[in-house]
């Protein structure tokens, strides 16, 4: 296959995500359905236009399921597998225990860099057509603007999780290819991608909110800046700073902090990023097959809509309170809203008397995507499968705590601890802060530890954490503290913040050899 799979994915998928895109036609039937070079998708702005287009499917697609927002949720303090599926599962498991099994021929690991590989050649394949064309300048400006926002964050999830990686530039192709390519690199192309959607991209869509703002670029750029490798030279606090400041006034915090997961709320003021999905195949999201409890398909079958398989669970610590040793304080309303503990259902508590291998299934798990409109009660279809609430990938809230992280690193603690008192930690206290709760004076590194727990407790399940644990430089520490798997085998280590390269991506990229793995898989 060589590198041709990129480009394959990328011609297949022109008109396919284009049409899932929207329900008219109509816009197909300017562009031949026949095969295309890659010099004719790149001259015809039509063309470009559904790539980027699809590119909103695309990009959807890469959280869907287990290669998603499942596989984000492994091997963290916040959250690990089901014991069941470390018991059953031939690679998976390595995921959380980080021993042997988590290796280059892992299945997951390919699916999850394949996942994110083939999007990315497309929006490259987008950005070069766009910076040649000069059909229609102001749409060419806006299309650029979200084709570079789509590589930035592709690139972004990919050196999070790999480190060095390949630079998708179709007009430096010759000379860059597709072999992995200096941290300083990546992550330059990084920053000016955000950099170009905030410059190109509107403040707000009139027409369809789900498109991208310059809001989320500029959101994206202050986590870009903060999360660059300290080795690059590029992180760079006060950038950071300035970033988030520049959009942090267009959008406000919901006042009831649950509304933020109902799917009948969707694009709300916090909103900054939103992924669409509804409970409708193929547009579903399928999160709680893999979040809910197999006790409860075993007693209410997928008609339940919190049934499900224990795939990924919160860690004790991410469901416990303080007084156990926990993370979650007395009164803070996100617990509730985030973790299920209560598992009745049409007035029945189930336990384990139909099941003979019942271990976690009945623990706490998480709550924050449930799906409602897949329960039976409902009058629906009922398959908890098809769960598929919107999802804000990127909210005010997550801005709210960077923005005062930034602060805190700047020397500026003070006025950090205020930003999570007023708005955060108030919010979570149902509007009135009680005096105990409150933070009060302390060290910079005091606020570094207590910012992360804060995270948990705001953020949990969203898919940031493994790489708050990356860039804040703890993740071995709290993995190893916290999660029961990574605890039990004891084989963690620094070298595996980076996931290794897939053997099929060594064997079939010419620009890689297996000298290219991360160290500590060889």
């Amino acid at each position: 296959m060589k590198n041709i799979k990129y480009k394959i994915v990328a011609y297949i998928t022109i008109f396919a995500l284009a049409l899932n895109f929207t329900s008219c036609s109509d816009n197909l039937d300017q562009v031949s359905k026949g095969d295309m070079s890659e010099e004719e998708v790149m001259a015809d702005l039509g063309r470009l236009e559904l790539l980027v287009k699809g590119m909103y499917v695309k990009y959807r697609n890469t959280k869907q399921g287990r290669n998603g927002i499942t596989t984000s949720a492994f091997g963290t303090d916040e959250s690990q597998q089901g014991t069941w599926q470390i018991k059953e599962a031939p690679t998976q498991p390595g995921l959380d225990y980080y021993n042997g099994l988590l290796s280059s021929t892992a299945g997951e690991i390919a699916s999850l860099w394949d996942n994110k590989c083939t999007p990315v050649y497309t929006t490259g394949l987008a950005i070069a057509g766009l910076e040649a064309n000069t059909e229609d300048p102001d749409k060419v400006k806006t299309l650029l603007g979200e084709a570079s926002f789509f590589r930035g964050m592709l690139m972004y999830e990919l050196s999070m999780l790999w480190g060095e990686i390949p630079i998708w530039d179709k007009k430096r192709e010759s000379e860059l290819g597709y072999r992995r390519q200096p941290l300083k690199d990546v992550w330059e192309y990084i920053i000016n991608d955000f950099k170009l959607a905030a410059n190109n991209l509107p403040e707000k869509w009139t027409d369809d909110p789900k498109k991208i703002t310059s809001g989320a670029a500029l959101a994206m750029l202050g986590k870009a800046y903060m999360s660059a490798p300290e080795e690059t030279g590029l992180r760079d606090f006060s950038l950071a700073k300035e970033a988030f400041e520049k959009m942090m006034s267009r959008y406000k915090l919901v006042d009831n902090f649950g509304d933020l997961f109902a799917y009948d709320k969707p694009f709300s003021s916090e909103s900054v990023f939103e992924l669409q999905f509804n409970n409708v195949w193929p547009d579903c999201n399928y999160w709680q097959f893999d979040l809910g409890s197999r006790v409860i398909d075993t007693w209410f079958s997928q008609g339940c809509h919190f049934s499900g398989y224990d795939i990924v669970l919160p860690t004790k610590y991410g469901y416990s309170t303080v007084a156990e040793g926990g993370v979650w304080e007395d009164g803070d309303l996100r617990k509730d809203v985030s973790i299920r503990y209560d598992f009745t259902y049409d007035g029945i508590t189930p336990d384990d008397s139909k099941t003979a291998w019942i271990t976690d299934e009945l623990d706490p798990h998480i709550k924050k995507f449930e799906d409602p409109r897949t329960d039976k009660n409902n009058g629906n279809i009922a398959n908890m499968w098809n769960s598929g609430k919107n999802f804000a990938l990127v909210r005010l809230g997550d801005i709210i705590l960077l923005y005062a992280e930034c602060l805190n690193e700047l020397g500026q603690t003070s006025a950090a601890v205020a930003q999570v008192n007023d708005k955060i930690r108030t919010r979570a206290w149902g509007g009135t802060l009680p005096a105990d709760k409150k933070w009060g004076t302390m060290s910079q590194d005091q606020f570094r530890e207590k910012i992360m727990d804060e995270r948990i407790r705001e953020l949990c399940f969203e898919g940031w954490r493994r790489y708050d644990l990356i860039r804040t430089g703890n993740f071995v520490k709290l993995i190893k503290e916290r999660n029961k798997w990574a605890k039990e085998s004891g084989t963690i280590q620094d070298f595996h913040m980076r996931y290794p390269i897939p053997d099929t991506e060594i064997k079939n990229n010419e620009d890689m050899t297996p000298e290219d793995q991360n160290p500590g898989y060889n």
